[in-house]
């Protein structure tokens, strides 16, 4: 059964770091404060919501410890279109709507990047890194100048879907040295619960594009 629900986001800031993302990540982000409509699903725990772009699937992850609630997730969801063809080198345009239910449920494909030898990352980075190498290949195996997603972790505690629900909104920008990296390594479903916020991570272009 639908149930309508409200919420909105505050504004939020970037960091310098942030201004070559272009303004319309923040105007996408800012989009997605709009009344959401949640279809709640007992067996398969799906949810949809509705943005000013279409709507999408996600899907509500329950947390392995008591004290934490579940989180909704929303993943690979396009914040610009995609930087290819005539669009490669140039500033990222805005995404373009979807017809019917969009799929939101899975990773998009992370930017171009390139690991270097791993001897070399074992000379070069922390222990904690190269420990979990293995764990950082597989994020980023799956690789596509289509890239410009995001992902999005809601809590399900409180008021988050009441008509004057408010949520702080942190956003993630990974690291890399603008060489490597992906939004998708962080999981942002532990922060969401327990720190009752909505936690974005984004992918970026990496290296010479």
């Amino acid at each position: 059964m639908a149930k309508p629900g409200g919420i909105a986001w505050p504004p939020f800031i970037f960091t310098p770091i942030c201004l070559m993302l272009n303004v319309n990540l923040i105007f996408w982000i800012a989009a997605l404060a709009v009344r959401f409509t949640i279809i709640n699903c007992q067996q398969v725990q799906h949810t949809i919501v509705t943005t000013n772009y279409g709507k999408l699937r996600g899907l509500k992850t329950p947390l392995p410890n008591e004290i934490l609630g579940p989180v909704e997730q929303y993943l690979g969801i396009p914040y610009a279109s995609p930087p290819t063809g005539e669009r490669r080198f140039q500033p990222p345009e805005p995404p373009s709507s979807w017809p019917g239910i969009r799929n939101a449920t899975q990773f998009a494909p992370v930017c171009p990047q390139y690991l270097e030898d791993r001897f070399l990352l074992n000379d070069m980075l922390p222990v904690w890194f190269t420990a979990n190498l293995d764990t950082v290949v597989t994020y980023v195996q799956d690789q596509n100048e289509d890239c410009l997603y995001l992902n999005i972790y809601v809590p399900t505690e409180d008021d988050i879907h009441d008509e004057n629900g408010l949520k702080p909104v942190m956003v993630y920008i990974h690291g890399g040295s603008y060489m490597e990296g992906t939004g998708n390594m962080i999981d942002g479903s532990v922060l969401a619960s327990y720190g009752n916020v909505i936690v974005v991570t984004i992918n970026y272009r990496l290296g010479v594009l």
